[in-house]
């Protein structure tokens, strides 16, 4: 792979991107699918809102919105209101690292403060793969594993609150979880 290429990730979430994926135990075993839609608008400035909705398959959805900036120099910030303290990381070739801590709701009634470890990893074929490696209390309590695609011209209030993907994930999960 050549890895010379460098990874916009402005660019990239500009306008509607599709997602798909799962979080994984400690020890593989698939607990739960999402899908869902990004919608990103570049701002005047230069940096990127990105309106995010992620679909489970348990029937959970949340919904978040992220500030983005990448300096020339490929370091990249984010905020978001799930966020503790900012997003911090480094593009380097096709390559965005960075880390985070986030309040995730686990189930209706129950949020975690989670930290996270993101590398997302723009392939020749212009897909975008990520994998975050996700703690509790500083142990590992699994993997999130996430594709990114294009979506087609849809404006997000085109999108309904369940996609379809969601009420397919139940299946895919147990299909995943069967392998």
């Amino acid at each position: 792979m050549n890895n010379s290429e460098q990874f916009d990730f402005i660019a990239y979430f500009e306008g509607h991107r599709r997602v798909s994926g799962w979080f994984s135990d400690p020890f593989g075993k698939v607990r739960r699918h999402f899908c869902g839609d990004f919608f990103g608008t570049v701002q005047p400035d230069g940096s990127l809102e990105l309106d995010e909705t992620l679909n489970y398959s348990d029937g959970m959805q949340e919904r978040r919105v992220w500030m983005v900036s990448v300096s020339d120099a490929g370091e990249f910030s984010a905020t978001s209101d799930s966020l503790v303290g900012d997003a911090k990381g480094t593009i380097t070739g096709n390559t965005l690292r960075f880390q985070y801590v986030m309040n995730v709701q686990i189930d209706p009634k129950t949020n975690w403060t989670l930290s996270m470890n993101d590398a997302m990893f723009l392939q020749p074929d212009g897909s975008l793969h990520n994998v975050t490696h996700v703690k509790k209390f500083g142990v590992r309590i699994g993997t999130v594993s996430t594709q990114y695609f294009k979506g087609d011209a849809k404006a997000k209030d085109d999108i309904g609150a369940t996609s379809e993907c969601a009420e397919n994930g139940e299946a895919e999960l147990k299909q995943v979880a069967n392998l």
